[in-house]
């Protein structure tokens, strides 16, 4: 999302690519070599950028290597040649691993402390943080518009690989649905008079059933819509300067699955993956994505709300998730110093001395191990993708005969695998349960509202909304109430600290 571009969660996950050698090959496996795959929808940050600065990292480290493989292959030709002896030789060798590995310090360090400083920070130069980044050769033009186009959540359709379909919103918070019957509500005694004159009032006390207006009837896309406008209005649009919620996005996307066949092909090329998309179990369903960014977009409190229309019932759901903060060791690039001086190089020098020893052999075992895994025969020479295909327990193995099946949706997000397991500071996770409740809160007053406006009976809706609310306890934990109605609902303690793991919530 290009508003997002500039984000703190965008310049943070770029930051991480540099900080972390695991979470850069995550990105440019998930983004790049699995192109084949569809991108995770993108809340609150921007993908590309992310990914062009995970090339230009690997890129920086690819160099290195480059160099320091270039000047050890002349090293040993003068040694052979006897121009350098065996001493002279091997020192140079080893102030050559030295030296490619600082010089790679030191761009990282400029890299971290110009392009990737906080544009808030008073000292920050004129190169802080501005969304913008590095070209590389397979960063193509095609490749950004396919980020772009994927990563938009915003009225788009949603392909997901997994069972969850919310692919890229984080942990589930709280989750709950409800169904009403929509009966017309009593109708009004100056109403019945001046249809039946002289009748007396509607009975309320007798046992008879009060006379009930016409239900206007109404879609599901109608709902849907003017909860948007409505919520969109009532917390952001309308509402007071103080009042007003700035990180607010209401979208609604459609979420299905991704599933392509190959036709005659027991080994599918991802990359040229052009069959047929499948949704054979009519999985396609609409939500509205109600989306709250705080914290500069590092604390993302997501609600999917959806509607459904059978019989004479109104199906209500609703799903909150969480982005937590990306990961402390990411925040480390807020805690370096302004510029590059003398005594910072010195430093950078000595802790590249002492490191020199395992520079040296780390990347020999890094491209041995790289490298096993393929020197069998019918390996040589190739890069596979493993493409896991459904189970086939048949008598005789017919799926050998059947069409492959590839899985092309998104699974998960950089977003994601970046996510802390804790919260940084104590109001981001009571942001978490603010911003859900008054998501929640508006939501049910929405939807009364338009069941009024249409003639519903509004007594059933209100002891579900009181259920609902008073399903907060005091432990989070899942909560089942029958008061006044069947309503499902549960709350899933997120944060995981050392006092426990995750508790459950289902409904």
């Amino acid at each position: 999302m290009p508003g997002d571009a500039t984000s703190n969660a965008t310049r943070l996950l770029c930051a991480g690519t540099y900080l972390d050698p695991v979470y850069r090959a995550t990105v440019i496996r998930e983004l790049l070599t699995h192109r084949f795959r569809v991108v995770a929808p993108s809340y609150g940050y921007d993908a590309v950028p992310v990914l062009a600065h995970a090339l230009a990292a690997r890129r920086l480290h690819r160099a290195r290597l480059a160099v320091l493989g270039a000047g050890l292959a002349v090293t040993f030709v003068l040694m052979g040649a006897g121009v350098l002896n065996a001493y002279a030789g091997w020192l140079t060798a080893l102030w050559l691993v030295w030296v490619t590995a600082y010089l790679r310090r030191v761009v990282t360090l400029q890299t971290l402390m110009s392009r990737l400083r906080r544009r808030t920070d008073p000292a920050a130069p004129a190169s802080a943080f501005d969304g913008s980044y590095p070209e590389h050769p397979r960063l193509t033009a095609e490749l950004v518009a396919k980020i772009d186009r994927e990563q938009t959540a915003d009225g788009s359709l949603v392909r997901y690989g997994g069972y969850k379909p919310f692919v890229g919103a984080g942990e589930p918070v709280r989750r709950w649905s409800t169904a009403e019957l929509l009966t017309g509500a009593p109708a009004p005694v100056f109403e019945q008079h001046q249809r039946f004159p002289g009748a007396p009032p509607a009975p309320t006390g007798n046992g008879q059933e009060p006379r009930r207006q016409e239900v206007i009837a109404f879609t599901a896309d109608e709902i849907t819509a003017y909860v948007a406008e409505r919520m969109t209005a009532d917390l952001r649009d309308r509402a007071r300067e103080p009042e007003r919620i700035t990180g607010l996005a209401v979208e609604r996307s459609t979420f299905t699955t991704a599933v392509t066949t190959r036709l005659g092909m027991w080994q599918p090329d991802p990359a040229k993956a052009d069959g047929g998309w499948e949704d054979a179990y009519g999985s396609q369903r609409a939500y509205l994505c109600v989306r709250v960014g705080t914290w500069n977009q590092e604390l993302v409190t997501t609600a999917f709300v959806g509607f459904d229309l059978k019989g004479n019932t109104l199906h209500t759901e609703f799903y909150s998730y969480v982005l937590a903060p990306i990961q402390a060791s990411f925040h480390l690039v807020d805690r370096l110093p302004a510029a590059l001086d003398g005594r910072l190089l010195l430093k950078v020098a000595w802790h590249t001395l002492r490191a020199t020893p395992e520079a040296a052999l780390r990347p020999a075992l890094s491209r041995l191990r790289a490298l096993l895994p393929r020197l069998l025969p019918w390996r040589w020479g190739k890069t596979r993708i493993l493409v896991l295909q459904p189970p086939d327990t048949s008598e005789f193995r017919l799926g050998r005969y059947a069409d492959t099946v590839l899985n092309r949706g998104a699974l998960t997000s950089i977003r994601e695998m970046a996510t802390s397991d804790d919260f940084h500071v104590f109001f981001q996770e009571t942001d978490t349960i603010k911003y859900t409740q008054i998501v929640e809160r508006q939501l049910l007053q929405v939807v009364r509202d338009f069941l009024h406006a249409h003639n519903v009976d509004l007594a059933e809706h209100e002891a579900r909304q009181t259920n609902i609310l008073n399903s907060y306890g005091d432990n989070n934990n899942f909560v089942n109430n029958n008061n006044g109605g069947t309503v499902n609902s549960g709350t899933q303690n997120f944060h995981r600290g050392s006092e426990g793991g995750q508790g459950a919530g289902t409904s």
